[in-house]
């Protein structure tokens, strides 16, 4: 059998795997290869979706802001600086909330999920999830401005928020009190206009051998052994396996994945667990998910979690959500039980994230033969629930 470890040196022989590239596919075929070579029967599904969305709806957003306010500033327009900067604000609020809703006007790209699947979907299914593309690093994502990450979202969502009240003022006629306003707004959202745009044009694909080759490692680790040692598991629970395309551009996989199985999954008796950034640092549960409209993760799959917690009580941790979404939101949205685990560090950071030294080297060798036994422990676990 391999180890995690030969399957990430395979993924990690690619130069990256950005959303939606030629080398995203290429990885995928590697993953069903593997998945076949198991003896699993493999479905490939294809999707069209837009990509760079860390960059690009940013981008978007505020460049549909900023025009909104120069027209209230300069025109009688009010109407359509509203209904600009309103359209701008929904595509903001469906990217962060985990709705299967996109009404950008970015070109759409095909990527593709990779999934097992029995000729009977059982009464009860544990689903194992990972995406397996990869991010474009920036200058952002250098280890001396990570952290100012939130700041900088924080600067554009107080200059949207001007601009809209300013806008709104001027919509009924309030021009004097709106200037300043107005001003400040545009000011503020140009100059993270600027920053997105310079990030997203100079930016380039990472290798991703943590984000999110360990996790897709780990996730194809998981699914030899279940073949291997299937009559360890409860005879009355599957476990599938699911290798999400294009998830760095918004968990468009994930939501695609949900839009054709939805239906066909047994909603009270279907389980996720998501497998993301688990190169270094502790493995970290997360108890939901969501900047805007949180949602809970799995209460069963929680209680799981911290029960192991007391057998590896050095390198489990539990955080309450991360600043960006994973693949977990969509699914918790859809109304499933859904956890997500990564590795970070004792105050939340991810190892090498979305930076060009997110390479093989550096990812943590011992901590992943660690998490094989955990997740293995962990899925014999959530299998045996009732």
């Amino acid at each position: 059998m391999k180890n995690s470890i030969d399957f990430l040196r395979e993924l990690c022989a690619f130069p990256h795997r950005g959303s939606a590239t030629k080398e995203e596919r290429k990885a995928a075929s590697l993953i069903r290869g593997k998945l076949e070579e198991f003896g699993y029967k493999v479905i490939v599904q294809e999707f069209h979706a837009t990509r760079d969305n860390f960059y690009l709806l940013p981008v978007q957003v505020l460049f549909l802001a900023i025009i909104a306010g120069l027209l209230s500033l300069f025109s009688s327009l009010s109407w359509l600086s509203l209904l600009l900067l309103v359209y701008g604000l929904v595509l903001l609020f469906l990217e962060v909330s985990g709705f299967d809703i996109d009404l950008t006007v970015m070109p759409r790209f095909k990527s593709q999920n990779i999934y097992t699947l029995p000729d009977k979907l059982p009464s009860k299914l544990v689903i194992v999830s990972a995406h397996y593309d990869t991010q474009r690093g920036s200058f952002i994502f250098h280890p001396s401005f990570i952290d100012r990450i939130p700041l900088l979202f924080g600067v554009s969502y107080l200059g949207v928020g001007l601009m809209l009240l300013g806008v709104i003022l001027r919509f009924f006629s309030l021009v004097s009190s709106s200037f300043w306003l107005l001003s400040i707004g545009v000011a503020l959202s140009f100059l993270v206009f600027l920053v997105f745009l310079f990030a997203w044009i100079t930016g380039r694909y990472t290798q991703g051998a943590n984000d999110n080759g360990s996790g897709t490692a780990l996730a194809l680790f998981l699914a030899q052994d279940y073949k291997v040692n299937r009559a360890d598991y409860p005879s009355d629970t599957e476990v599938l396996f699911l290798f999400t395309g294009n998830e760095e551009g918004g968990t468009k996989g994930m939501k695609a994945f949900l839009r054709k199985m939805s239906q066909e999954l047994p909603r009270d008796a279907t389980k996720f667990i998501v497998l993301d950034n688990l190169g270094t640092g502790k493995v970290t549960f997360l108890k939901g998910e969501g900047m805007i409209l949180y949602r809970k993760a799995g209460k069963e799959l929680l209680e799981v979690a911290r029960e192991l917690k007391k057998t590896f009580p050095a390198e489990i941790q539990e955080q309450k959500n991360l600043l960006l979404p994973t693949d977990s939101l969509p699914v918790a949205t859809k109304g499933f039980q859904t956890i997500s685990f990564l590795g970070k560090d004792e105050k939340g950071r991810l190892g090498n994230y979305h930076y060009f030294t997110d390479v093989f080297e550096n990812v943590d060798q011992d901590f992943l033969r660690l998490e094989e036994n955990f997740f293995k422990e962990y899925l014999k676990r959530v299998t045996s629930l009732k």
